[in-house]
């Protein structure tokens, strides 16, 4: 392998044009379909001749063998000799795409590739002496001598022909014009032997204010074979598990899910480095267990949705556990919940180093389903009592969701009715309606209690909002005693994991109810790891 190479050099339009219909320069299947509006490509002409900065172009040459879609913007390229390099554009396809699209007279389109086709139409661009402007061809009289349709207008040998139905007195500016857009210079920046992780490492840290390309993007290059192509498979799998709530898995997750399965690690470079036969074959077994995994979570932990799971890296390790061949035992399942207890009450995952901790999981996972219980003590949960109370009640807080689920294994009774909630109606779809400050916002203020502590997840249960407006504003001391049953007070507050310590509600004391009720929190938790 010869030694890695970055190289800098700016290349004026008309040749970047040059390298393109040669075949030389190419979009690798990882690249997103084209996207831009005509708007954005006449800004960008427009900062052409001002001489503004529209960013550099990275390519990457290499005589690995990718898939590509074979065209820049829809447009047909020719096919090059096999040993011949290819430099294939890692960052801006859009602008290099608008430009040629809008510049060069190779306007035969790629039938083969035709879903990446934009529509032609927004690359017919005129210029107008008159205004001054870069306007569309439906903006202008075709028949008017003050303007110049910009394809083939870098062509020195046919731009005099352009200039034949252009009034004479445009003519000055219009070798201006075509100067400024001649001699305007890309930087492009080309690495060179470079393998296909380091390419993927590269992507991650490109930084830059268009769409960045996803490990996704690549994968679906390094992956590809005749048979099989992965970001059309995930997307398939995507809206087969919108049907349980679980489709808005983040496709990252996804790849180092897939790539846990095969090689039990999460790394970038160890998913970039997955050959497409790998993720071909087992491609079903992972999707198996993918299914099964939700499922599990579905029914064993009542969480109805992936906004209720407090993080998506868990599916990671339940994705491993059910790709293991063979009927788990019910001591297996059991550990299983008491790793998923454990990791959903810490900040595991949010505290750095997450692919080694997932590592980590899986290789606990592993030992499971070998029935070697005795390194899952070494997971522990971290939450303590003063975050319970100094955590904001908010779906986006990981720890407000593994509270919601704890709760629910409660099978909480609704404080009013005395029946059972319906806790998949609940965590289904998130609605705020469906949970009840115990002590009611609206009092606490009166009292002047900051609202931290009003929105204290330790304040919070299940309830329905048909019981919830009958409680509405009123104090502890009112509803607890005069709208909950009192021949089941203990039993519902019991399923709601409320302290059932009368004195607390008789005199209102906020502050005592927190403290305890997080206690039991606790409590339970101990109780479901245990």
């Amino acid at each position: 392998m010869k030694a890695p190479e970055l190289s800098t050099s700016p290349e004026k339009i008309d040749k970047i044009i040059n390298r393109i219909n040669s075949g030389d320069i190419r979009i690798p299947a990882f690249q997103r379909a084209y996207v831009w509006k005509q708007n954005q490509i006449i800004d960008l002409l427009d900062s052409v001749i001002k001489n503004y900065p529209i960013g550099s172009v990275l390519l990457w040459s290499t005589k690995e063998v990718l898939r590509h879609t074979r065209n820049i913007a829809g447009y047909k390229i020719p096919e090059n000799d096999i040993d011949y390099p290819v430099n294939y554009i890692l960052d801006g396809q859009q602008r290099i795409s608008s430009i040629y699209a809008t510049f060069s007279d190779k306007t035969i389109q790629e039938s083969e590739s035709a879903r990446y086709n934009p529509n032609l139409d927004i690359f017919e661009i005129y210029y107008n002496f008159s205004t001054k402007k870069f306007q569309p061809k439906s903006e202008i009289n075709l028949f008017s001598n003050d303007v110049v349709y910009l394809r083939n207008f870098l062509n020195t040998s046919k731009v005099f022909e352009l200039l034949k139905t252009l009034d004479s007195k445009y003519h000055q500016e219009a070798q201006e014009l075509h100067s400024k857009l001649i001699n305007y210079e890309l930087p492009v920046v080309t690495i060179k032997n470079r393998e296909k992780s380091e390419v993927g490492i590269i992507f991650e840290r490109i930084n830059n204010t268009g769409t960045k390309l996803t490990t996704l993007d690549l994968m679906t290059a390094w992956t590809w074979t005749e048979d099989f192509h992965l970001m059309e498979a995930i997307n398939d799998l995507q809206e087969e598990l919108d049907e349980k709530n679980f489709g808005d898995i983040s496709q990252n997750i996804l790849l180092q899910a897939i790539s846990g399965v095969i090689q039990n690690n999460t790394t970038t470079k160890a998913v970039v480095d997955l050959s497409g036969e790998q993720v071909r074959d087992n491609w079903t077994n992972f999707c198996e267990s993918l299914k099964k995994s939700i499922d599990f979570i579905s029914s064993e932990l009542n969480c109805a949705h992936l906004d209720f799971l407090p993080y998506q890296q868990q599916l990671i390790a339940f994705c491993k556990f059910y790709s293991i061949a063979g009927m788990p035992t019910a001591n297996q399942l059991s550990e299983l919940k008491k790793w998923f207890w454990k990791t959903s009450f810490s900040n595991r995952y949010s505290t750095g180093m997450t692919t080694e901790k997932m590592n980590t999981d899986i290789e606990r996972i592993i030992e499971i389903r070998n029935n070697n219980f005795e390194n899952s003590s070494k997971i522990t949960y971290t939450v303590s009592k003063n975050e319970l109370i100094e955590t904001k009640f908010s779906k986006a807080n990981s720890l407000t969701r593994a509270f919601l689920l704890l709760m629910a294994q409660k099978r909480p009774l609704d404080l009013i009715k005395n029946s059972k909630i319906d806790i998949v109606n609940s965590l289904s779809k998130y609605n705020r309606k469906q949970f009840h400050h115990i002590f009611p916002n609206a009092f606490l203020k009166n009292q002047g209690v900051p609202i931290y502590k009003i929105f204290s997840i330790t304040n919070f249960c299940f309830l329905p909002a048909d019981s919830n407006k009958k409680i509405s504003m009123k104090s502890p001391s009112e509803y607890f005693f005069n709208l909950i049953p009192s021949e089941h007070f203990v039993t519902i507050l019991e399923s709601n994991i409320i302290p059932i310590k009368r004195d607390l509600y008789e005199n209102n004391n906020f502050n005592d109810f927190l403290d305890k009720r997080a206690e039991h929190i606790i409590d339970e938790i101990d109780k479901l790891i245990s």
